[in-house]
C-alpha cells in the first residue's frame, strides 16, 4: 500500500546509513555518490521496495529538513518578520508530514559546530539556510555533500545559488529613488548586522541608487547594528549628532524605525516636516504609528509553501539542477515622509 512507502525509506536509510534523500537520489540516479554507498542502497532497495517504483513517486514520504539560523537570537526575537517566515515555514513542512529541525550556527563552520556535526552523521535530507552571513560556507557544505538546500532572507547575488527571497536589493533601490524624489539629498541609513546578507543586499541597492542618481555616498551617514527598535533610537541620535542637515532616514526594517520614531521625539524633531522615514517589512503595527510608517511590504505569505515545494522538488525531481525565485516587494508610501524641508 501506498502508506507504506515512508517506512520503506526509512527503513533503506537506517540500514545504510545514509538520509532519505540519499536513497531518493541513488534510485532515481541523481548526484555523486561512491560505489560502495549506491551499491549497499539498491541492494537494500531490491528488498523493500517493488520493482520499477519510484521513491519520489511514493506519496507521503517524510523528510528530515534541517533549518541553519544565526547563533545570535535576538535577531529573531526582536525582529518580527523574522519569526513569522520561521513559523510559517515551520508549520508548512509539518503539515506535509516532514521534520523540522532548527539549527543555530555561527558564520565559521568549524568541524566542532552543531551544524557541521548534523550534516556529517548524515541525519539531514535537505536543508534550509535562513539569513545566510555574508562569506557563508555553509552553502558551499551542503553542495560538497550532495544535499539539497534553498537559501532564503538574503541570497548571494554572484555565482549559482539555489534560492527563494524577495528582491531586498530592489527593495532598497526604491525607498531611496522615493526618498530623493520628495526632494532629499542628505539621508541616513540605519543598517542591520553588517555580516548578514539580507542587510548587505539592502545596502546594495541603496549604492545602486545612490549611483544611480548622482549621490555621493557618505559612510559616515550609516549606522549598523541589531534589527531592533534600540539601534535605530541609539542611531538616529548618533547620526543626527554628526550630521543635524540629515532630512530623510531610511531603517531597513521597520522594528529599526519604531526606534527612530522615539529618538526624533526625544529630539524635538517632527515627522515628516523636519526628517522623513521609511522602514522595511510592512509589519501590521506600522500603519497604526503615529505617523503611519512608510515601508517597503514582503510578501511574506507567498513564500513558506514556495520554499517547501521547492525543496521539495529538488529532493525527488530529477530533471531540476537550480532554482532561482526571486518575489516582489512594493513601496507602501504613508504620511512619514513628505518633502525636503528648505534649510539654510
Amino acid at each position: 500500500m501506498g502508506g507504506e512507502g515512508p517506512i520503506k525509506l526509512k527503513e533503506i536509510a537506517d540500514k545504510a546509513n545514509v538520509s532519505i534523500s540519499t536513497v531518493s537520489r541513488i534510485i532515481n540516479n541523481q548526484g555523486n555518490f561512491s560505489e560502495e554507498t549506491r551499491r549497499r542502497v539498491l541492494e537494500l532497495a531490491s528488498e523493500y521496495l517493488k520493482p520499477g517504483i519510484s521513491p519520489s513517486r511514493l506519496p507521503g514520504v517524510a523528510y528530515r529538513i534541517a533549518v541553519f539560523v544565526p547563533e545570535a537570537h535576538d535577531f529573531f526575537d526582536n525582529d518580527p518578520s523574522s519569526s513569522a517566515d520561521l513559523n510559517d515555514l515551520k508549520e508548512q513542512f509539518e503539515a506535509q508530514g516532514h521534520q523540522f529541525h532548527m539549527t543555530a550556527r555561527s558564520a565559521e563552520l568549524s568541524v566542532s559546530s552543531p551544524a557541521y556535526r548534523l550534516l556529517a552523521e548524515k541525519k539531514v535530507d535537505a536543508a534550509v539556510v535562513f539569513d545566510p552571513y555574508a562569506d557563508d560556507k555553509l552553502v558551499d557544505e551542503l553542495v560538497r555533500r550532495g544535499i539539497p538546500y534553498l537559501v532564503t532572507n538574503g541570497r548571494s547575488y554572484e555565482g549559482s545559488q539555489n534560492f527563494v527571497d524577495y528582491d531586498n536589493r530592489k527593495g532598497a533601490f526604491e525607498v531611496v529613488q522615493y526618498l530623493h524624489s520628495l526632494g532629499h539629498r542628505k539621508i541616513g541609513l540605519i543598517a542591520g548586522p553588517i555580516r548578514h546578507l539580507v542587510n548587505e543586499n539592502r545596502l546594495r541597492g541603496c549604492r545602486d541608487a545612490y549611483r544611480q542618481l548622482g549621490l555621493e555616498w557618505d559612510e559616515t551617514k550609516v549606522r549598523f547594528g541589531a534589527f531592533d527598535p534600540a539601534h535605530g533610537y541609539q542611531a538616529v541620535k548618533e547620526l543626527l549628532a554628526g550630521h543635524p542637515d540629515l532630512t530623510g532616514i531610511f531603517a531597513f526594517n521597520d522594528m529599526i524605525a519604531f526606534g527612530v520614531m522615539k529618538g526624533l521625539a526625544e529630539l524635538k524633531l517632527k515627522i515628516p516636516k523636519d526628517v522623513s522615514l521609511a522602514g522595511f517589512d510592512d509589519l501590521k503595527l506600522s500603519e497604526f504609528t503615529m505617523p503611519p510608517l512608510t515601508t517597503v511590504r514582503r510578501f511574506r505569505y507567498d513564500i513558506s509553501p514556495l520554499v517547501v515545494k521547492m525543496i521539495t522538488e529538488l529532493m525527488t525531481n530529477p530533471y531540476i539542477s537550480e532554482v532561482n525565485i526571486s518575489l516582489k516587494t512594493e513601496l507602501i508610501e504613508r504620511d512619514s515622509c513628505g518633502k525636503a524641508p528648505h534649510r539654510n
